[in-house]
């Protein structure tokens, strides 16, 4: 079973790294089509993907390892699940989980086929014309991914799809630790201020980086948590500046 992990022309992940071979690939999926409707979860070891036990007693929605098999996860190249009939994008959790063990995961969601992977240690896309997912390629993601050119790296808020109907407030939480400072939205003039919007709910749940006087640039979400369709780039301030509360500044 061979499969092409040649990049799509709007890439919805990071560049993809030597470690998750055209094998390895297969041999994950053929570990996800037996496993379904469960969850498979493996690891990247030697080159080679091993398969590992989902002791979960719910295991058609999370994944529970013995205590050796994490620690085996921990010294691992990367680590894989899979979403059955689940969203094409990371959990809070996947997140929390990706950040404490410090490898690249890698999730195939089952039956749609849809694959892909995150982590601060992979190469990212470029910055233009992402496709939209929710937790890898977002409006968040986009701004840090900016920032970490400039040498700049902050932490990356875990985050379920559409955490802002949750109440919870992660632009504000996130940034103010990572040192940014509220500014008026008038003086947000400067490359890599930041603009929050919050549209029709209670908390921001939009950014976007000034680029000049008159573009910025943004990652905006639709309605789904994928769309391939929704790219990120430069749109003009003025379309956006009336739905914008706050502004941020990184000293």
């Amino acid at each position: 079973m061979q499969h092409n992990l040649k990049p799509a022309l709007a890439p919805l992940s990071p560049v993809l790294p030597a470690c998750w071979t055209l094998e390895v690939h297969d041999a994950a999926i053929a570990h996800t089509g037996s496993a379904y409707p469960n969850e498979a979860v493996g690891i990247v070891e030697g080159g080679a993907y091993v398969a590992l036990e989902n002791r979960s007693r719910t295991p058609e929605r999370d994944v529970l390892l013995t205590d050796d098999d994490l620690m085996r996860a921990a010294q691992a190249e990367a680590f894989f699940h899979s979403h059955p009939d689940g969203l094409g994008c990371p959990s809070e959790t996947d997140m929390v989980y990706q950040q404490q063990l410090g490898i690249p995961f890698f999730v195939m969601c089952w039956p749609l086929f849809d694959f892909f992977y995150w982590g601060d240690m992979l190469t990212p896309a470029p910055l233009l014309g992402r496709g939209f997912r929710h937790g890898v390629h977002d409006c968040c993601s986009l701004i840090r991914d900016w920032y970490r050119e400039k040498g700049i790296v902050f932490h990356d808020g875990p985050r379920d799809w559409s955490w802002w109907s949750a109440g919870k407030n992660l632009y504000l939480d996130n940034f103010e630790r990572a040192g940014f400072v509220k500014i008026g939205v008038g003086e947000a003039t400067q490359p890599g201020d930041v603009l929050l919007m919050n549209f029709n709910y209670q908390v921001p749940m939009h950014g976007a980086l000034v680029h000049d006087k008159t573009l910025i640039l943004q990652h905006a979400a639709g309605q789904r948590a994928v769309d391939p369709t929704r790219l990120s780039g430069f749109v003009p301030r003025t379309r956006y500046i009336r739905h914008v509360s706050l502004a941020l500044r990184h000293p």
